[in-house]
């Protein structure tokens, strides 16, 4: 039987790369932040079309310290699609504010921007699109909506590594991007990591300092935060595997072609996917 996720694949395919860039780490004896955590988030940064990246210990945390600095707390409503995976959700929760869930479009399974106008209470404050199984979400009317109503757009990437929404990657287009780099995503750590990218250097700062124990300055802590911080070992592996991401998706969009073909005619209700869109094909 093929497996349906094989990590060691991966790992096999860039053993040489992989096993110099974590022995170069562990040369340095810098293993907390350092020169390889601010390379990968400068490269990150360029390959999503940012102006600025933070990693993180994790996606959920990307989502909680993304929230957190745009100013979302109790009372505040947050749109989220019922179609997600639970870190979403678990997200809003964690900073006290209310979940406002929106059903998702059948052809694309991500959330329907037309159901989104309606869902919008005086409390609401932001918009959580999730760019579901590698696909986009429909983004021009999700930021259109916002700016009529003064919402923060958070976008939950965690799927989406890569992918691209009327010809620009994922990573910039909302306030802030959160991605998860799980082993089994399409650029996947050794372990949990995380990040976010945004185009406003003050939410960056702001989640750099809340996952720093509320720090920017050693032993000087002005807010209430969280250890959440990407480690130089998995900083070192996603730098080698980012390398080759839009290799390794193109091979994932050549099998999920064949696949379509294959199941064209079974009945299934596969994906249908936007001529805006350029899917990753995540899962």
């Amino acid at each position: 039987m093929i497996p349906f996720l094989d990590l060691g694949a991966a790992y096999r395919e860039l053993a040489g790369d992989i096993d110099a860039a974590v022995a170069r780490v562990l040369a340095s004896g810098w293993y907390v932040g350092g020169q390889e955590v601010e390379a990968f988030e400068a490269e990150f940064a360029a390959y999503t079309e940012s102006a600025h990246c933070v990693g993180t210990g994790n996606g959920l945390d990307a989502l909680v310290l993304a929230l957190r600095a745009c100013g979302i707390g109790p009372g505040d409503g947050v749109i989220v699609p019922s179609n997600t995976y639970i870190a979403t959700w678990l997200a809003v929760s964690a900073v006290g504010a209310t979940i406002q869930p929106v059903e998702p479009d059948p052809a694309t399974h991500n959330i329907d921007p037309a159901r989104i106008a309606a869902a919008v209470t005086p409390d609401t404050r932001a918009i959580l699109p999730v760019h579901l199984y590698g696909q986009p979400a429909d983004l021009d009317p999700i930021l259109d909506l916002a700016r009529k109503h003064g919402l923060r757009v958070i976008e939950d990437a965690a799927q989406a590594h890569g992918a691209r929404y009327r010809g620009r990657r994922i990573g910039g287009h909302g306030d802030v991007a959160c991605w998860s780099f799980y082993p089994g995503k399409n650029l996947g750590a050794l372990g949990d990591a995380g990040a976010i990218t945004t185009g406003d250097a003050g939410i960056a700062e702001r989640i750099r300092r809340l996952g720093n124990y509320g720090s920017a300055q050693k032993y000087v802590h002005v807010e209430r935060g969280v250890n959440s911080r990407l480690d130089p070992l998995q900083a070192a592996v996603l730098r080698v595997k980012l390398a080759v991401l839009d290799d390794w998706n193109d091979r994932r969009r050549a099998i999920a072609a064949a696949y379509g073909e294959g199941l064209a005619q079974s009945g299934l209700g596969l994906p249908h996917v936007p001529n805006w869109a350029e899917p990753v094909w995540h899962l």
